[in-house]
Formats: C-alpha cells, structure tokens, sequence
C-alpha cells in the first residue's frame, strides 16, 4: 500500500482542493458578477433596440448598450479563464472525493 492511498490521505487531498478552490473564487467570483452584470444590461438594451427603436433616434439605453457591448467583449477572455479554472476544480474535487468513498469501503 502507497503512502498516498491511505484514507486521511486522500482526505487532506480533498481538503487542500476545497481550500484552493475557495481562493481562487476570491478572483473568479468578482468576474462571474461583474460578466453577469454586464448580461443583464446589455440583454433588454439590446431587445429595446430590436423592437421599439426609430431610425436617427438617439436614446440613452443606447449608450448603455454599447457600453455593456464593450465590457462584455472585454471581459470574454477573464470569464472563459475563470469559467475553465472552476470547472477544473470542480472536476478534480469530484475525483477526489470519489477516490475516498473508495478506499473508505474497500
């Protein structure tokens, strides 16, 4: 039996990985709200846009729209990164804690 097969082992493994995706959250979470953010005021921007608008009407939500157009062109790249980074934990997490039920029952 290896030294890193042993339940507590594999228990503080489970651990760090919690821990360490709490704080990369510190970073992800700020994105995943600021990119929803920027969602909820581009979507009804944009549907006012597509259907009430006039032509050569200027109208202030239009502003917003291009300004939420800009942050969410922005942020892609952060929010791709934050989104790959949690899905990676989650998917280690799981191994983890599947790895210990495991050896538990063995």
């Amino acid at each position: 039996m290896m030294l890193s097969n042993i339940p507590h082992m594999q228990r503080q493994k489970l651990v760090i990985l919690e821990r360490v995706r709490n704080d990369v959250g510190r970073f992800t979470n700020p994105v995943f709200n600021a990119f929803l953010i920027a969602t909820a005021v581009y979507l009804p921007c944009y549907g006012k846009l597509m259907l009430f608008s006039t032509s050569g009407a200027l109208d202030p939500l239009n502003v917003l729209l291009v300004l939420s157009a800009v942050a969410l062109v922005l942020m892609s790249p952060a929010f791709a990164l934050a989104a790959t980074v949690e899905v990676y934990f989650a998917r280690r997490i799981a191994k983890a804690s599947r790895a210990s039920r495991n050896i538990e029952f063995a």
